[in-house]
């Protein structure tokens, strides 16, 4: 399948080699003393999170909100005039229906959520299967394990939004057996500390790069794979609406959909308190046979986009603002007079 997103993922050059070791490099060679120190302070901090009480973990966090506002400023003004940052984000999204106070609120908002987002990722191998429903509402996952049970197994999109690293944690505890991707931070330490998180209720993890192949190989077993839609993709990509305005977007979704048949939901689990949260499911994409692949692949995308910006209007602050998002444009593509995209359409 040479040329194939398949084939190009699973032998591209740039993907890390996996690390098992926390004291082995990627090389090969012993860890640097600074990656084996920020390992240990962070398994320290998460330790801590996820044993102190609730209330006073959620203290801490909105005390952390008003410094990541003014951190977020002063980042602003650096990024600002290089066409990126959060508030050029809103502006593409909202246009002239967001005025400045709004996008004052909104940034706050959001501060808060980022912090309560690491509270709540170091906190998560609390959340235990016989305890669900006191903290969480499951109902939506739950009434996705029938697809499942069709055997070709389940492709779950969701992106940077809500509490994100909660949606295979929660599936794996309500019976979907999942494997999720991510992206590693090069620091064998700190990616150890942060796999064993992610895999406490029983997901298993994979790297980012060269995995089509692996997660081809899951939904062939009947499994569900994990997958984050919204980032800015450059290489092949795919241009579809995205919160009002065309993104370039990811084709691994519907090309993994095109060689299984595998159904695709859209999800996300959002937080509604300190401590609390709802899962959703925004869509459901099964496969339809079409002789266009081409076709195909847009329409597929273009349904994942719809259903996460749904998602994401339904809980603004919930989202990344500060993401590339719209960075790569369509070629050919002439920028309006004050420097944002066009709207799709």
């Amino acid at each position: 399948m040479a040329g194939s997103p398949l084939h190009d993922a699973a032998s591209s050059p740039r993907r890390p080699v996996r690390v098992e070791s926390p004291t082995a490099s990627a090389g090969g060679g012993v860890v640097p003393l600074r990656h084996r120190a920020a390992g240990l302070a962070l398994r320290l901090v998460t330790s801590a999170f996820r044993r102190m009480p609730g209330v006073l973990a959620h203290a801490v966090a909105d005390a952390a909100s008003l410094p990541l506002v003014a951190a977020t400023l002063l980042h602003e003004r650096h990024v600002a005039p290089l066409g990126r940052g959060i508030v050029r984000n809103q502006r593409i999204v909202f246009r002239e229906g967001l005025t400045r106070r709004e996008s004052r609120r909104l940034l706050f908002a959001w501060a808060r959520h980022m912090t309560h987002l690491f509270v709540d990722f170091c906190r998560m191998p609390r959340l235990r299967a016989d305890a669900l429903e006191r903290s969480v509402d499951v109902q939506a996952f739950r009434e996705v394990v029938p697809l499942l049970e069709e055997g070709r197994g389940l492709i779950c999109v969701s992106g940077h939004l809500g509490v994100w690293e909660l949606c295979p944690h929660l599936a794996s505890l309500v019976g979907i057996p999942i494997t999720m991707v991510v992206r590693p931070t090069g620091i064998a330490p700190v990616d150890s500390v942060l796999t064993a998180i992610r895999s406490a209720g029983g997901a298993k993890v994979l790297t980012k790069w060269g995995i089509l192949l692996p997660l081809k190989r899951a939904l062939e077993r009947g499994e569900a794979v994990g997958l984050l839609a919204d980032e800015d993709a450059r290489e092949r990509p795919i241009f579809a609406p995205f919160l009002g305005t065309l993104a370039a977007t990811t084709p691994s979704v519907a090309f993994l959909q095109r060689v299984t048949g595998a159904t695709i939901v859209v999800a996300s689990v959002h937080r509604v308190g300190r401590g609390r949260w709802r899962c959703h499911i925004w869509r459901v994409i099964r496969s339809q046979p079409d002789s266009d692949v081409e076709r195909a692949e847009r329409e597929v995308t273009a349904a994942v986009n719809e259903a996460l910006s749904r998602a994401i209007l339904a809980y603004p602050e919930q989202w990344i603002w500060g993401s590339r998002r719209f960075l790569t444009r369509a070629p050919g593509e002439q920028p309006l007079p004050d420097g944002l995209p066009p709207r799709a359409g």
